[in-house]
């Protein structure tokens, strides 16, 4: 396979030269050896995504679904995505908008300029009744009329407020109309971008070595995974298994190397064979390999028990892990990160996790690779020496734009695995800071900076009425169950000084 790799090189550099560019930037390249008809053997090639806007190259496997074409739907879709986008730019930067926004802002300071004047002049008419009515106390009609002046003052003000409202609702209805105008394009928009998703993916109809065929929309759903990534379906290797098996070749070697620069939040080496992604590939390939037996690398074997590794050194190394999996070994499953990362390093001093992440919360899970430094950040977590950062969504809207929620936590033990908040539990304290709120959703999205690190802290805080009183979107516990699982994600660890962050 190395050999299929070399000879891969050696013809982009010949017949492509104009990829390099791209390519240097970073890409994933991909061979499968196959066994054709006649009993000959070859290998085919593939790349991830597109190069050049493209994905139709002599030489190398076609996409999986074009969707690329000019005249398919989904560009006319997309087309009209676009046209929308645009209009929604447009009406935003409108000579129309411009006036409407500039007519509210000279209302509102119009009406507060004129009642402030006119405050200030009725004040001094008051002033000076009070003056005549000190000096002529036996004046009885003098003081009939200044009490009519009085009442008239205060009427017309009154009056007058009410014309000049009457203003600025004439003015801020203009832009409310245009407004209104936005955000029916705006969801129409979110409609159509949704519904063309669903419909991609719909289209991506995979095989496997059973001869059966499934869209990557059902066999996502099959894995528990919910809605598929953007992009799925369009990496290397699925593209080679797809042409093989529809044409009748016998897979026998597959495997995908890095070409390039690697990216700001993996380890990648130019030239290197890796394991499939987990977000896109994972379930994707593990459906397209049943009834095949394909020989690949030790790092790509069982794609869907691979890991993103985020960040890597002498020390430590940093998953990415997804939703659905164990930290750790359980009663429940044999599959965990710690198990899969323990097989990818055999020649290591150990694999041990320093903390942990709820089976249903995803993203950054730090472990060391030797005794000293699993000892050395047990210690830092023990005494809050490490910072992390979660983002979530959260079913409601968060009314405070910061703060800080203590509510202690125990195990209900009548309701396991269920926590509870108890004034005789274990002090936990999360802070919080809303990151937006999507009032056309009814949700909020938050960081999330615990401070301590009870089981399950983040989603307690944010459910209790106590706390947010906003579950988290797919808390199957403590909110809602959705198809998008649990919003919650580790995407931030300060930690042996070193900042990891997710994109």
């Amino acid at each position: 396979m190395q050999k299929a790799a070399d000879e891969l090189r050696s013809y982009v550099y010949s017949h492509y030269p104009e990829w390099l560019p791209e390519l240097e930037k970073g890409k994933m390249m991909g061979v499968l050896v196959v066994r054709y008809p006649d009993g000959k053997e070859g290998y085919l090639s593939a790349f991830s995504g597109q190069i050049g806007g493209r994905s139709d190259y002599e030489g190398f496997v076609p996409a999986i679904y074009d969707y690329l074409q000019p005249d398919g739907l989904f560009k006319r879709e997309e087309a009209a995505i676009s046209d929308i986008n645009h209009q929604i730019d447009t009406l935003r930067s409108s000579g129309e908008m411009v006036d409407a926004k500039g007519d509210l802002e000279r209302a509102i300071s119009d009406m507060d300029r004129s009642i402030i004047e006119t405050k200030r002049l009725f004040d001094e008419h008051k002033a000076e009744r009070h003056r005549l009515r000190e000096a002529a106390q036996e004046d009885s009609d003098l003081r009939s009329r200044l009490l009519a002046e009085s009442q008239f003052e205060k009427a017309e003000l009154k009056r007058i407020k009410q014309r000049l409202q009457l203003h600025v609702d004439e003015a801020k209805s203009k832009v409310e109309t245009i407004e209104g105008k936005i955000k029916d394009l705006d969801s129409q928009r979110k409609r159509r971008s949704a519904i063309l998703q669903r419909w991609l993916f719909m289209n991506f109809r995979l095989p496997n070595g059973e001869g059966v065929i499934r869209s990557v929309g059902d066999i996502f759903n099959d894995a528990n995974r919910g809605i598929p990534p953007s992009g799925t379906g369009e990496c290397a290797a699925p593209k080679l298994l797809y042409y093989a098996l529809r044409h009748n070749l016998v897979p026998m070697h597959i495997g995908e190397f890095w070409w390039g620069a690697s990216p700001k939040n993996e380890i990648r080496r130019d030239g290197a064979f890796y394991g499939a992604c987990q977000a896109k590939c994972a379930p994707i390939l593990t459906w397209m390999l049943k009834g095949i037996d394909v020989d690949m690398p030790q790092v790509y074997k069982n794609s869907c028990k691979s890991l993103d590794i985020v960040f890597e050194d002498d020390d430590i190394v940093v998953v990415d892990k997804p939703s659905g999996l164990l930290s750790v070994p359980g009663v429940a499953s044999d599959d965990n990160a710690q198990s899969r990362l323990q097989a990818k390093y055999p020649h290591a001093e150990c694999v041990l996790a320093v903390h942990r992440l709820d089976l249903a919360t995803s993203g950054l899970l730090v472990f060391a690779k030797n005794l000293a430094t699993y000892k050395r950040l047990q210690e830092a977590f023990a005494t809050r020496q490490v910072r992390k950062r979660y983002v979530a969504t959260l079913d409601g809207i968060v009314e405070r734009d910061k703060g800080v929620i203590d509510l202690s936590i125990e195990p209900d033990y009548d309701n396991r695995p269920r926590q509870r908040v108890s004034a005789t539990g274990s002090r936990a304290i999360t802070e919080y800071e809303v990151v937006e709120r999507d009032f056309e959703a009814n949700r909020t999205k938050v960081n999330f900076y615990p401070h301590t690190g009870r089981t399950h802290q983040l989603r307690i805080h944010s459910a209790h009425q106590d706390g947010l009183g906003c579950p988290i979107v797919g808390d199957e516990l403590y909110g809602t169950p959705t198809k998008e699982g649990l919003q919650l994600r580790a995407v931030e660890v300060l930690i042996d000084g070193k900042r990891i962050i997710l994109d």
